[in-house]
């Protein structure tokens, strides 16, 4: 035993050992070290293009460092980046009930699922109208196979620098699976942002603005932040994209809500399931204030908070009402207290008081669903649903 504690002869005796430790690691790797999932269509002869990552129904890998948005069999969907592949599951990061273009509160837990509960995934076609293309997985099956290499994405950062060069930050790009392919995110102040080359040099909020307040008789958009009296407006929204508040009368225009609720009657059936929608909405989101009448041809849209009465042509959204809303299509409300009517859909996340309208559904909801299909946490009911 005395003779290892001589240095040379210690370090000729770790040779073999480590010959063997790499000879067990290279016979390792060889059968497959790395756990890769693919979908193939039932009868169909698992074949991969270079985009193997594209959803078709020869075949398609699931990468790893990619955000796709997924549809579980329970009709819940979120945004999931896949972290690994590993016993048999998917180990992912999830965005609940959050829109991954829009403000995120806090990234979730590392959390697994099995490839059988995914129902389909969904390609997004168009952001700004909300667009989306569907890869159903029911008539799919799922193979897990043992490679040398894992079906991963590559990290991308972009490093940003300020004017004076005197401050530098570094973003990580996030793959992001689109219905036209790959696009990239990134995070900066807590917003998720599309990447197109360049970011934001700094957090919108920093730079200081002026307050304008304007009373009598004003136009949107414009610069202004408060309106007392009368607004009149091709789109009512302030031109920078700041808070907008008008105290009195809105009437505008709102053009491209008119196109957006067009497109958004392609949509009603979807979106409905109560699984998916919040228990309450967000008031540090809202944007856009109304308290009084506001009249709009297209309807008001985005994170809008009305009190008084708000009568639409086309579509209306809102983070939160109180008094009556009339609206030509639907309402999408996250929380209503007083009367809601629209011809085809009403959907809320809480609410007090009346729903009208063909479809009518509300998570918690305190008062009565007047349609021809109503859907509380309670019951599902045709014509006439409560719930108190």
């Amino acid at each position: 035993m005395q003779l290892l504690k001589n240095k040379p002869l210690r370090q000729l005796l770790l040779i073999p050992v480590l010959l063997l430790a790499f000879s067990d690691s290279a016979v390792y790797s060889q059968t497959g070290s790395y756990e890769n999932l693919y979908f193939v269509k039932d009868g169909e002869k698992a074949e991969f293009n270079k985009k193997d990552y594209m959803p078709d129904k020869k075949g398609f890998y699931i990468y790893r460092n990619c955000i796709y948005v997924l549809v579980l069999k329970n009709k819940m969907q979120f945004f999931a980046k896949v972290i690994e592949i590993k016993n048999d599951s998917l180990y992912y990061t999830a965005y609940i009930n959050e829109n991954v273009a829009q403000k995120n509160n806090s990234y979730q837990d590392t959390l697994s699922m099995h490839p059988s509960s995914i129902k389909r995934i969904k390609l997004i076609g168009d952001r700004i109208m909300g667009i989306y293309a569907n890869q159903p997985l029911g008539h799919y099956s799922y193979v897990f196979e043992q490679d040398i290499e894992p079906k991963k994405f590559k990290t991308y950062f972009d490093t940003v620098y300020t004017k004076d060069s005197s401050r530098a930050t570094t973003y990580e790009l996030i793959p992001y699976l689109t219905a036209q392919g790959l696009d990239q995110l990134y995070e900066q102040c807590g917003i998720t942002y599309y990447f197109r080359g360049s970011t934001n040099e700094e957090c919108s909020d920093t730079a200081a603005k002026k307050f304008i307040s304007k009373k009598g008789i004003w136009f949107s958009p414009s610069d202004a932040n408060e309106v007392h009296g009368v607004n009149i407006g091709i789109q009512t929204m302030n031109a920078g994209g700041d808070p907008l508040s008008i105290h009195g009368v809105n009437l505008s225009a709102d053009l491209l809500s008119l196109i957006g609720g067009m497109i958004a009657l392609f949509y009603v059936p979807f979106g409905n399931a109560m699984i998916n929608l919040p228990d309450s909405g967000d008031v540090s989101g809202i944007v856009n204030t109304v308290k009084g009448l506001s009249i709009s041809a297209g309807g008001l849209i985005g994170d809008n908070q009305v009190n008084g009465v708000s009568i639409n042509g086309g579509i209306f959204t809102a983070i939160k009402t109180k008094g009556l809303v009339v609206t030509g299509s639907q309402n999408l409300i996250d929380d209503f207290k007083g009367v809601v009517v629209s011809v085809l859909r009403n959907r809320s996340s809480q609410g007090k008081g009346i729903q009208i309208g063909l479809l009518n559904v509300c998570k918690h909801m305190k008062g009565i669903q007047i349609g021809l299909w109503n859907v509380n946490s309670k019951r599902k009911l045709p014509f006439i649903n409560w719930s108190f």
